[in-house]
């Protein structure tokens, strides 16, 4: 390295110090990269490959971005899996000094702040997880809008619960200590790409001592002892690891974060992994984009906020029967009064993302443009506040009260900044007139000076009879007056001087010239200086209220979610559930899907009926053949029994919902490659993790158990299960199957009922009527659902001898011819049974007589 020259050396020093990131190096207006960075990045973004003299005669792979537009260039590293460190310019440049360069953050997928890289519509969460013998602590957290959360488990089915969190929260970056590194990457949310692949952080980091010092840092107090999160030690050290590595990447402090807030499992409903994607809660299983899904349909929220807010409120649905119905209450309430609905809507449009504009305020990086922004937001706050005060629902009488005034906010922005503020502050002016006399004084002296450079330019026109004269500006010569060479004879040599010469023109000064420049230069200055000092006592200001600004933004952002679920609710003709302690039943009356009805546009939705308690409706075995709609109203009963947990109306004509611990569901079949597992397989491990967490408090929702095998394996796998879930749980199970021996179990165990989706026959076809009924069905329409498909004919009409032929046992699969004697015996065997059933009077059979005959009857059957 002594060989390299000092620019270089400077560079590979800070290159060992983040040996994992893309080293940005600031060299004036470009960011540049050397070595293997650069072979990287330039074939990565498809940008030149050039070199630099690096000393020695040797010459350095080397590639650049500009700085003014490196945002782009940096979200394609970061979506292409880099970690990105920012080296700046810490000192004007010298000559003959060296520029004092250090990094100043580091970019990685949890702590992007630029909003305009990230999704409006859900957060950017970095998790970080702790685990040892005793169990886990999972903290994450999403630097744009503060929100903290922590939840820890026991070792106890530890990697499935903190499977079903990450799969829950789906974070962007995921930090860890050693001993998750161990089963990480067999957890399935990893393996499907739900999340990301987990870096293990330093071990040091995941001690008791050093994450409390610095949880106590972040939130400026003595010791953990008398908060809620000293007694939970799991979450301590991975909230303490988490805040130390935001520290190590950002570099500051992050003071938008203000709180910790400890889940809890009693207060979640647990959803795993398959019941999330199966009911498809805030993504399509098609393409697994947005459109398609629960919060798709639910989410007509109208700030960025509301949106993310609902997000959390579809994936965690609630447990506590107060919480749910204060949500339920309050969309009612809304429903009802139509002024107050229509002016919190008005308002709620025009609210700007207070969330991320305080993480930018944290960060260092509010714009002036975004100062006024906030302005426009908060000013509007007081009239929501007077809309929620009309309001009688506890959520929104609370609403009122945590709604903070920022009257002194709002008239220092107003008389800071204007709609035309920029939206950077490269450039100064962007502070108004009239908000500090002292730089109302340089920024006149500077316009003003600048108005006599026009009336000397003016004067000197006249005073020497050069008409194309003009005064101009350098930042490396200062102001001249430029004149053409073909004038230089009629130049006052008494007064002017020469300053430089160009092919066309002479430049020169005048001692005015000089002064005047001076007068403008300092005025100039001093007007930035000023205007700095300004600005950063305004964000100090605004720094002061994040915590007031981000209590505001939570009640606007549930405001805001209660009112989406109030509108969907009115436009879709939703119903407000009954959902308490005391309901034991779950009773839906011309319940619909949701989604489906959406997506079905014109074509109606049919309604039906459910009917589950903990009695004699408990399992309901449901028959009926393909496309006929058996899946479909199994997931519509699981998605109104969540909306209700959510605290949302629901699609049904009525509904009362038994408060429901879990929803499981087994829906459809694949095979999972990613685990080099077969359809089967899949199909039996997530059946034993339902009946290995199935409480009395379920819903189970089963679709199709025991397709993946044998006819008579998947039979009898199936009745096993119809059996264990019936006799060992109060659970109520949703069974749909085409098994139509399952049909017998009514009436033989207790709680299962046959229900079946009904079908008409026409014209050799098959209409479904997708209604529910009671019995079973006694046959599947398999043949008939072929040919809607598109079979072929001869196909169809193939299936269908054969399908006699099975029916009637006049198949011999194993294609052996039977000897003359067995041929001989058959035919003797038969002959005997039709002479003795011919024989029977039925008329006058008497009862014993009757059983006498069946007797006889199994008696020739028999015999060989």
């Amino acid at each position: 390295m002594k060989k390299m020259s000092p620019m270089m050396q400077q560079y590979l020093n800070k290159k060992e110090e983040y040996k994992d990131c893309i080293l940005l190096y600031r060299l004036g207006d470009f960011y540049e990269m050397f070595f293997e960075d650069a072979l990287e990045v330039s074939k990565a973004l498809g940008i030149t490959l050039t070199a630099r003299d690096c000393g020695d005669n040797k010459k350095a792979p080397m590639c650049g971005i500009p700085y003014h537009a490196c945002t782009n260039y940096i979200n394609k590293l970061i979506g292409l899996g880099f970690k990105v460190a920012m080296c700046e310019q810490l000192t004007n440049p010298t000559k003959g000094e060296l520029v004092t360069r250090d990094v100043v953050r580091v970019i990685t997928p949890g702590t992007i702040m630029e909003t305009e890289l990230l999704d409006d519509t859900k957060n950017n969460f970095i998790a970080c997880i702790f685990c040892d013998n005793f169990g886990f602590g999972i903290s994450y957290v999403d630097i744009t809008t503060g929100d903290l959360f922590t939840v820890q488990g026991d070792a106890t089915h530890c990697k499935d619960k903190i499977n079903d969190i990450l799969t829950r929260v789906r974070p962007s970056e995921v930090i860890c200590n050693m001993s998750v590194k161990s089963f990480y990457t067999d957890l399935s949310s990893y393996v499907v790409g739900i999340v990301p692949k987990a870096t293990d952080y330093y071990d040091y980091a995941f001690t008791m001592d050093r994450a409390e010092n610095h949880i106590c840092r972040q939130f400026n107090i003595m010791s953990l002892d008398k908060t809620d999160i000293g007694k939970l030690r799991h979450c301590t050290i991975a909230t303490g690891a988490l805040l130390a590595y935001l520290q190590d990447t950002q570099k500051r402090a992050m003071t938008n974060i203000t709180k910790i807030n400890i889940e809890k499992d009693k207060n979640i409903m647990q959803l795993d992994i398959n019941t999330r994607r199966n009911l498809e809660l805030v993504e399509s299983m098609k393409d697994r984009k947005t459109k398609g899904s629960l919060y798709w349909v639910l989410n007509k929220t109208r700030t960025a906020m509301g949106a993310r807010l609902l997000r959390q409120w579809v994936e965690q649905p609630l447990q506590d029967e107060i919480d749910i119905n204060n949500r339920l209450d309050a969309i009612e309430e809304l429903n009802n009064n139509t002024i107050a609905r229509e002016s919190m809507n008005q308002i709620l449009r025009e609210i700007t993302d207070i969330e991320r504009l305080c993480g930018k305020i944290a960060y260092g990086s509010i714009s002036p443009r975004g100062c006024y922004d906030l302005k426009c937001t908060i000013e509007k706050i007081p009239e929501i506040k007077k809309v929620a005060g009309t309001l009688n629902s506890i959520l929104f009488k609370n609403a009122y009260n945590d709604i903070v005034d920022f009257e002194d906010l709002v008239y220092m922005l107003d008389k800071a900044f204007d709609k035309e503020a920029p939206a950077n502050t490269r450039n100064p002016g962007y502070i108004k007139m009239g908000f500090s006399s002292i730089l109302d004084d340089y920024k006149s002296k500077a316009s003003g000076g600048k108005n006599e450079l026009m009336q000397i330019e003016v004067k000197e026109k006249n005073l020497t009879n050069i008409k194309n004269l003009k005064i101009g500006y350098n930042s490396v010569f200062g102001y001249f007056i430029e004149i053409p060479k073909t004038q230089i004879q009629n130049v006052p040599q008494d007064r002017y001087q020469r300053k430089q010469t160009l092919t066309n023109n002479e430049r020169y000064v005048t001692e005015e010239l000089k002064i005047l420049e001076e007068e403008i230069l300092n005025a100039e200055v001093q007007m930035i200086k000023v205007e700095q000092e300004l600005y950063e006592q305004i964000r100090q200001k605004l720094i002061a209220n994040i915590p007031a600004l981000l209590q505001t933004a939570k009640v606007l952002a549930m405001l805001d979610s209660l009112m989406s679920l109030s509108y969907v609710a009115l436009e879709n003709n939703f119903c407000k559930p009954t959902i308490n302690s005391s309901v034991k039943n779950t009773e839906i009356l011309d319940g619909r899907h949701c989604v489906v009805e959406q997506m079905l546009k014109s074509d109606r939705f049919v309604p039906n009926d459910t009917k589950l308690d903990d009695l004699e409706n408990r399992v309901i075995v449901i028959t009926g053949p393909n496309m006929a709609g058996k899946s479909t109203y199994m997931r519509q009963v699981a998605l109104i029994v969540l909306m209700a947990h959510i605290g949302s109306f629901v699609p049904a004509r009525s509904a009362n919902i038994a408060l429901t611990d879990r929803i499981f569901t087994r829906i459809g079949a694949s095979d999972d490659l990613a685990f080099g597992q077969s359809t089967f397989m899949v199909e039996m491990l997530e059946v034993s993790n339902i009946l290995a967490n199935v409480t009395d408090r379920s819903l189970v929702v089963l679709d199709e158990v025991g397709r993946g095998t044998s006819t008579y394996d998947g039979l009898s796998i199936a009745w096993a299960v119809v059996e264990h879930l019936s006799q060992n749980t109060k659970a109520k199970v949703l069974f749909a199957t085409h098994y139509h021996e399952l049909t017998q179990l009514e009436g033989t165990l207790q709680g299962v009922k046959n229900y079946q989706i009904s079908v008409k026959e026409f014209d050799n076809s098959v209409i479904f009527l997708r209604k529910i009924i009671k019995g079973g069905a006694n046959r599947s329409f398999g043949i008939e659902v072929a040919s809607m498909a598109g079979l072929p004919n001869s196909v169809i009409d193939r299936a269908k001898h054969i399908l006699i032929a099975l029916n009637q046992n006049e198949i011999n699969f194993k294609q052996t011819e039977l000897t003359s004697e067995e041929k001989e015996l058959q035919h003797t065997q038969m002959d005997k049974l039709v002479s003795y059933i011919s024989n029977i009077n039925i008329d006058l059979l008497t009862p014993i007589e009757a059983f006498t005959a069946i007797h006889d009857l199994q008696t020739i059957i028999k015999e060989k």
